[in-house]
């Protein structure tokens, strides 16, 4: 399995060592250990390191394999069509081509214009919620505030999801 060292890990420049207190817990979490796989990051605290930093750590620092790191955007893209009523037939087919390019039985061509038009989807969805966020923000700012509050848990409890989805990942 991969590993990083701290001097390494430092190397990547996060955004810990942009301020002293940063600099410090950094030096004191990765003193802990000489080498870290992907796993040790991830089973740190959550109390030590956001479920964010932790993907963006072993993300950025090439501890997973490729292969599944294709998987784990796969099953993110998945887990983010769950929370839409209906979502788009071009956004569920980019995921199915992924798998079907990580498995060799299709091009890179034909992965490439599965991605367009599930951004074409993508960018159809964004116009649209655009518009209703700003009518939402015309009528009722009060209740823009409460929805940003819900936004700031579901995304923690997202990442945190993805933490588990790299955990099995890394498992299997």
């Amino acid at each position: 399995m991969k590993s990083i060292s701290l001097e390494e890990f430092k190397g990547f420049r996060p955004c810990w060592l942009e301020t002293a207190a940063g600099a410090r817990r950094l030096e004191e979490i990765g003193s802990r250990k000489k080498r870290w796989t992907a796993m040790d990051i991830l089973d740190l605290p959550e109390d030590e390191v956001s479920a964010e930093d932790k993907i963006w750590a072993v993300t950025k620092a090439g501890l997973i394999e490729e292969q599944k790191l294709h998987e784990f955007a796969c099953r993110c893209a998945e887990e983010a069509l769950k929370l839409v009523e209906d979502p788009d037939p071009r956004s569920v087919a980019a995921i199915e081509a992924k798998r079907k390019w990580l498995k060799g039985e299709i091009s890179d061509e034909e992965l490439d214009a599965a991605w367009a038009a599930a951004r074409d989807a993508a960018r159809d969805a964004a116009r649209a919620a655009a518009w209703d966020v700003a009518w939402a923000a015309a009528r009722d700012a009060a209740r823009d505030a409460a929805r940003a509050a819900a936004s700031d848990a579901a995304r923690d409890a997202t990442r945190k999801k993805q933490v588990a989805i790299l955990r099995e990942l890394i498992i299997d």
